[in-house]
């Protein structure tokens, strides 16, 4: 269900729509909890629920919120809420009042979720009221994710690895938003807005890094954790700073070192290394874009007749190839000749820049934002992707859908290419049509795989709420299975479906590897033999695949080094 104001995605369990405010159609405002004004005075952080029609916000005691602050007017603005949702009335303050970058006098303002606004110079905050957490998450193009383990039992004897005076103090750069979902556990989401990086927290992990100020030592830390949960956990304190000061987000924690200018041979070394591990190509600033597209006409595509329009291209295209493989041969497009290969290519071109932009479209459906697109080489292959990693910020369905949206436009694009190679009678027409359909259906099989790291793979993950399901099957699969056996331990459902998900992933990533690597000695070999001389030709073709398949043998190269090292270290300690 869309706004009908803004056309993003509504929430059954709010009554207004979260991006512009706007009551949603049918909702009872009193069978929900009201939204909030919150801020911090001398006393701490103060809620205020917005059960009343108009709150009026002011220095006077008359005030429902009294701000005791010179900036602040006797009777300063006022929360309304009317049919069409909330919105803020600046009553001729003096200091005016903010809301967002728009600042005024007089005039009024809608409030969304979360709006950041300033009463003269008091920042305060309005959101819907988060109960609900986050659920788990899915691997997305562009964005590194890490998770902080859970607390497990407390620690009966704990020893600090580090000194108890240091203060550790959070550094600038950073989101924190407690993420929507239908589970009853408290997580959220911290980003660094620095490197992209984010971080899923519990509400433990957020009391501490709400401690980090650079006045809090680690000992006023560990005191202040027992005195609130009852326990001394200095161990998960200790971790947690770890994890924060490796995603740069403090600064003070033992062992911490500021990162050095590396030499100019090192830094060019750096850069070809991570050129040759990520080949890509991007583009920032394509939320502008897409933002316009979304409000012209993209929004259609979310509304009930839109998603119902899509499922019938898809199926009614299935029946029509059904249809069209009688009478249509695979790779003959009925003498089109060159032109003909020119369109198909063009019609791949097309398909592609429609799948990154369903994806992007569907994160502007829940009013989200887009970073970035562009292209990228795997093994030598080109990929387009568009970042939707502020997606972390969604739900978990949500997630889903921006997921599929992409490889389902492509079934949708071949489901009416599909429609034209049955019913069309112009027979280069037909044949053009069946090629570009047949390849674009192989394309949303590829895409839906979830063996690879594609869109597939992410929608299963996010459905499973395992976020790092392959790397976790794959250990699994390789080693705990195996150990469980061993002991003597059944392994359960779970354990089984882990293993055996494990065994295609290990089974499919080298079968792709393979066919990559005989691909590329194809298409190389037919090449240099043409104008290489015996012996070079043999060289120059392992060259090439060296280089095209440099990330992943690298990558093994990095794990064999490091089990060497590990043995190393174990002998050398046994011997000690």
């Amino acid at each position: 269900m869309l706004c009908h104001a803004c056309h993003v995605h509504l929430r059954r369990d709010y009554p207004y729509c979260l991006h512009c405010g706007t009551l949603r159609k049918g909702a009872v405002v009193e069978s929900y909890a009201a939204p909030e004004l919150r801020w911090h005075d001398a006393a701490g952080e103060r809620v205020h629920p917005l059960v009343k029609p108009h709150t009026t916000i002011g220095r006077a005691p008359d005030n429902d919120i009294v701000l005791d602050d010179a900036s602040v007017s006797r009777h300063h603005a006022r929360v309304v809420r009317n049919a069409e949702g909330f919105h803020l009335e600046d009553l001729n303050s003096f200091n005016g009042t903010t809301i967002g970058r728009r600042t005024f006098h007089g005039d009024w303002a809608p409030l969304p979720d979360e709006s950041e606004l300033h009463i003269g110079d008091i920042p305060l905050r309005f959101a819907q009221p988060r109960s609900a957490a986050i659920g788990s998450k899915t691997m997305v193009r562009g964005v590194e994710h890490s998770i902080l383990l859970p607390a497990g039992q407390p620690e009966t004897a704990p020893t600090a690895t580090g000194p108890l005076t240091a203060r550790p103090r959070r550094r600038s750069g950073w989101a924190l938003k407690q993420v929507p979902d239908m589970r009853g556990d408290q997580q959220w989401v911290l980003r660094n807005t620095r490197t992209g990086q984010y971080l899923q927290l519990d509400e433990r992990d957020v009391f501490l890094w709400h401690q980090l100020d650079g006045e809090n030592t680690i000992r006023d830390l560990l005191f202040a954790y027992a005195q609130r949960y009852g326990e001394l956990a200095l161990p998960r304190i200790e971790r947690t700073l770890r994890t924060f000061a490796a995603l740069e987000l403090v600064r003070g924690v033992h062992g911490q070192r500021e990162a050095e200018k590396p030499p100019l041979l090192k830094r060019f070394g750096q850069a070809v290394l991570k050129t040759l591990l990520r080949m890509e190509v991007s583009v920032k600033g394509l939320d502008t874009l897409f933002t316009k597209m979304y409000r012209s006409f993209g929004w259609r595509f979310f509304t009930r007749t839109g998603v119902v329009g899509l499922w019938f291209c898809i199926v009614g295209g299935i029946y029509a190839m059904t249809v069209a493989g009688g009478s249509q041969n695979l790779f003959d497009i009925n003498g089109a000749g060159i032109w003909g290969a020119v369109i198909i290519a063009a019609g791949y071109l097309f398909a592609l820049i429609v799948h990154e932009s369903a994806h992007a479209l569907a994160v502007k459906s829940y009013g989200r934002t887009v970073t970035r697109g562009g292209f990228m080489l795997m093994m030598g292959m080109p990929f387009a992707f568009v970042d939707t990693s502020d997606m972390w910020f969604g739900s978990r369905w949500s997630r889903i859908v921006v997921t599929l949206s992409g490889p389902l436009s492509t079934a949708a694009i071949a489901g009416m290419l599909g429609a034209v190679a049955a019913w069309v009678p112009a027979p280069q027409v037909s044949g053009i049509a069946y090629q570009l359909a047949f390849g674009l259906y192989l394309n949303t099989l590829y895409n839906l795989n979830p063996l690879m790291p594609l869109d597939g793979y992410q929608a299963l993950a996010d459905g499973l709420r395992l976020p790092r399901l392959r790397e976790e099957a794959s250990a699994y699969f390789t080693k705990g299975i195996w150990s469980d056996i061993k002991a003597g331990r059944k392994p359960g459902i779970k354990q089984i479906g882990m293993a055996a998900y494990g065994f295609t992933a290990v089974v499919g990533t080298g079968l792709f590897v393979l066919l990559g690597f005989l691909a590329w000695r194809d298409r190389l070999g037919g090449l240099v033999e043409e104008y290489l001389p015996p012996g070079i030709d043999v060289l120059v073709i392992a060259l090439g695949i060296g280089l095209i398949m440099f990330p992943i043998w690298y990558r093994l190269f990095r794990k064999l080094t490091g089990i060497i090292k590990s043995r190393k270290a174990a002998t050398a300690e046994v011997t000690a």
